[in-house]
């Protein structure tokens, strides 16, 4: 047995770590085999026969994809991912989609097509919302194109959405306020890694997803050029000088702007995990998101006087619509004063003039 501190030599198939009071705790893990603890000290007779145990059992066999009968809610599900419709998503949102369906494959793909109406589309839509309004209205939109799919290949004759469900009123993602990000900033200066994935957030209005993939070879002249992985579009955002100086005295290693110990690329859920932790630190509410910092960035430029155009030059957004549920915590009276000052004084009223007799 190692003395305390001191971590044992390894021996194949075997993973040492320490469990939540203290305890050292050995267990044998090899893929395709049953795995289970061991017992210690290490080369005890009870740790041997163990280890010799589930090194000479047989493998566990790999579990096989279950399958839907022909005509079952499931194969219509099955039938979809090999649609073209799906075959057009961008890898996000058909990992989206996926995680939509496949519960509802699971719980309900022995159904048969034809007994899946609309009012238990409608039960199974309201079981979601119960719990997660947003989820429940994506829900139903993904769908809507499985049963439309499925009415074109002849798998079913009428779709149950048909016409669509009415859709919860989902809440919008907040904003952070000027408040909020001077507390955020107060707590991680400039140079700690904190400081550098909040201000990349901010100051290019890309989400999170995008900023991850974001590397020094990216950058040219000044600007940062960005490929949105949820619409494909293309950006090159302006490097804001307090961007500039995150970056330059933030200490890195490798191209990613982000990255980790090693300098490689961190994924999305990594980045989302760091700032939950960072905001809690400093002492933000839970409601403060790394997305409300790209809403955070178009309210200001909104207050600001930014255009309808400059907006989405940055955001990316295709249609005003996004634009204004993004802006809507744009400070009304600082855009009110904006908009009337736009108004020409009228130094001179025509009055009427007096007719000739």
């Amino acid at each position: 047995m190692p003395a305390p501190g001191q971590r044992m030599a390894k021996i194949p198939y075997v993973k040492e770590y320490t469990d939540n009071c203290g305890i050292q705790r050995l267990y044998y893990r090899r893929k395709g085999f049953k795995g289970g603890p061991l017992p210690l000290p290490v080369g005890s007779p009870e740790f041997m026969e163990a280890y010799k145990a589930y090194s000479e059992a047989r493998p566990a066999p790999l579990a096989q994809p279950t399958t839907q009968a022909t005509g079952t809610f499931g194969a219509l599900i099955a039938s979809y991912y090999q649609t073209v419709d799906f075959a057009n998503l961008k890898p996000s949102s058909k990992k989206a989609y996926r995680y939509a369906l496949e519960p509802l494959k699971k719980d309900h793909g022995h159904r048969a097509a034809h007994d899946m109406p609309r009012d238990k589309i409608l039960k199974i839509i309201e079981g979601i919302g119960a719990r997660a309004p947003g989820m429940a209205n994506f829900t139903q939109s993904v769908l809507q194109k499985v049963f439309a799919g499925a009415v074109e290949r002849g798998q079913i004759k009428v779709s149950p959405l048909a016409q669509k469900l009415t859709s919860y009123k989902g809440g919008s993602r907040h904003t952070w306020t000027d408040e909020e990000m001077a507390l955020f900033e107060a707590r991680w200066p400039i140079g700690t890694r904190e400081r550098l994935i909040y201000a990349l957030l901010f100051y290019t209005g890309q989400r999170g997803g995008d900023v991850v993939r974001m590397s020094r070879r990216d950058i040219v002249k000044g600007r940062i050029k960005v490929k949105q992985d949820k619409t494909g579009t293309e950006l090159e955002i302006p490097i804001h000088p307090d961007l500039a100086a995150v970056l330059k005295a933030t200490p890195s290693k490798g191209l990613s702007l982000i990255g980790d110990e090693m300098g490689r690329p961190i994924q999305r859920a990594r980045l989302t995990f760091l700032m939950r932790r960072a905001i809690k630190q400093a002492g933000l509410d839970a409601r403060c998101k790394p997305h409300g910092l790209r809403k955070a960035v178009l309210r200001v430029m909104a207050e600001n006087g930014a255009s309808a155009r400059q907006l989405a030059s940055v955001s990316g957004h295709k249609t005003t619509k996004e634009l204004d549920r993004y802006t809507a915590a744009a400070d009304q009276p600082t855009l009110a004063t904006g908009g009337i000052a736009t108004i020409k004084k009228r130094t001179e009223v025509s009055s009427p003039k007096k007719r000739s007799v």
